[in-house]
């Protein structure tokens, strides 16, 4: 049966429905979802019988949590790529990919100032390597392209955590494979833990009060594998699917308290952007991606490219026995259910200050770079003119001084746009959103703390406020790149040492 007749006569009905009728062998051929770019997310719908009530019926999962063994002084993380098989509908059995399991990994939690060894073992059938994103910490450590870990190999990244308390992540940033590796699963989230954040009286019941929210959106064969098309399309937009996952849960729904609810929401999609909200809710955010915000601040909804997060708390004081969702504004989709059942035992409220950020000088910095982030042809994606090769150094950055990053989606090139989206993220540290299209009245808030990924609409132009501190080396580079995945591995990324 053709897809779109497929879902005209079930995936209207549910998500639920149609994985029924896939199981019982009804679904005929084709793939279950829309065409695998641009694709509409199908709201679940199922019938009150099927659900009581609710198109969301499966329990979120949580990743479990990590804490490492301590180990002469080091703190040593044990993590396994490994293949593995997962039901995401019932009785469907769906090949997958997962770090210590069959699909996504564990959240590693790890304190600043300890000294740490993350320690990637690969038992999959390729090579590949893991990025710690939003991580502040030697090039030779990053696990970008050039730490490659043979199958059956060995690789740890070893530091010392020097940054503040923030949600980071994990995922490949395999040559040319990074999108399809992070499709089969692998990635995770890395939480980082301070003195000042464990003194906030924040919302730290971890699955409990303290989510994490990793959202993906994926298509699916009849047979139950994830399809990936490969083709120009999905080259030059990204891939796009139709079905959401939450911690690897379709159309899941969590149980939550009559209190404050910390959502730790991460974009681990390849190329979809997301505007998060939970309508009718008061939501404060607390957090983007490397750092809380000084002060929480009162949103409406929070627009996530790609590897951006951010963390939202919502007040659910007085509201047992409601039904409320978190919505995807773009799209219109339910991202996830939250009921309310019973009074909290978290703390009533935020305090009023988080931290203090301290913010390079702009007028101090030294020199300006530009970054054009453009589409030369089919297939040619690139900065500056120039496609990544992993033998070029294509900038050089003083250790410890200020620099502006100008960074643009310059669209097609010979001056003609077209309607790509991008987003920047720049590897090793982190950088300050300071204008965006020329004002500071345009940086959102979600843009208004420490950062690492940066989206850009097409013809955006954001300036950036770069500093380098800590960790130099001559001959092992950072990556900067989009990070829409079917963009760098198309060629859409640089490389630079700090010196």
């Amino acid at each position: 049966m053709d897809r779109r007749k497929f879902f005209k006569v079930a995936g209207g009905i549910s998500l639920f429905a149609a994985a029924a009728l896939w199981a019982r062998g009804m679904m005929g051929g084709g793939m279950m979802g829309g065409a695998g770019n641009g694709a509409g997310l199908k709201e679940a719908g199922a019938s009150a019988k099927q659900t009581g009530g609710s198109p969301f019926f499966n329990p979120l999962k949580i990743p479990s949590q990590i804490e490492g063994e301590l180990r002469d002084g080091v703190r040593h993380y044990d993590l396994r790529l490994q293949a593995g098989v997962s039901e995401f509908f019932p009785g469907v059995k769906t090949p997958t990919w997962g770090i210590n399991g069959p699909y996504l990994g564990p959240t590693i939690r790890l304190r600043k100032g300890e000294e740490v060894s993350l320690d990637w073992h690969n038992s999959l059938k390729e090579a590949a390597t893991m990025h710690g994103h939003g991580m502040h910490l030697p090039a030779k450590m990053d696990g970008n392209v050039h730490q490659l870990i043979p199958p059956g190999g060995s690789w740890s990244a070893r530091y010392r955590v020097r940054q503040k308390a923030c949600t980071n992540w994990y995922h490949p940033h395999t040559m040319d494979r990074t999108a399809e590796q992070v499709m089969l699963g692998l990635g995770g989230l890395i939480i980082i833990d301070d003195e000042e954040s464990q003194s906030l009286g924040l919302p730290d019941r971890y699955g409990v009060d303290d989510l994490p929210v990793v959202v993906q959106d994926r298509l699916f064969t009849r047979e139950g594998y994830f399809a990936y098309p490969r083709n120009m399309m999905t080259t030059m937009h990204g891939f796009s699917g139709d079905t959401l996952l939450v911690n690897g849960t379709i159309a899941p729904y969590k149980e939550v308290e009559a209190g404050l609810i910390r959502l730790r929401l991460l974009n681990a999609s390849n190329a979809r952007v997301y505007r998060f909200a939970v309508p009718g809710v008061p939501s404060r955010l607390i957090a983007v991606d490397n750092s809380f915000l000084e002060s929480p601040v009162a949103v409406d909804s929070v627009l996530l490219s790609p590897a951006e997060r951010a963390e939202l708390v919502l007040d659910l004081r007085g509201m047992e026995g409601k039904v409320l969702r978190l919505r995807d504004l773009e799209s219109g989709a339910g991202v996830l259910e939250l009921r309310v059942r019973r009074n909290s035992a978290g703390p009533a409220k935020l305090p009023a200050r988080l931290t203090r950020l301290e913010r390079p000088d702009p007028s101090q910095a030294k020199r300006k770079r530009t970054f054009r982030l453009q589409a030369m042809g089919p297939g040619r994606l690139v900065i500056n003119g120039k496609r990544m090769d992993p033998d070029r150094i294509d900038e050089r950055v003083p250790l410890g001084e200020t620099e502006i990053w100008e960074v643009e989606n310059a669209g097609m090139g010979m001056g003609r746009m077209m309607g790509m989206n991008h987003n920047f993220h720049m590897h090793g540290s982190h950088f300050w959103v300071l204008e965006r299209n020329g004002s500071s009245a345009q940086v959102r808030p979600w843009e208004r703390g420490q950062k690492d990924t940066v989206f850009l609409a097409p013809g955006d132009r954001v300036s950036l406020l770069v500093r380098h501190t800590d960790y130099a080396d001559k001959r092992n580079p950072y990556m900067f790149h989009c990070h829409i995945l079917e963009h760098e591995d198309a060629g859409m990324m640089g490389q630079f040492t700090v010196v």
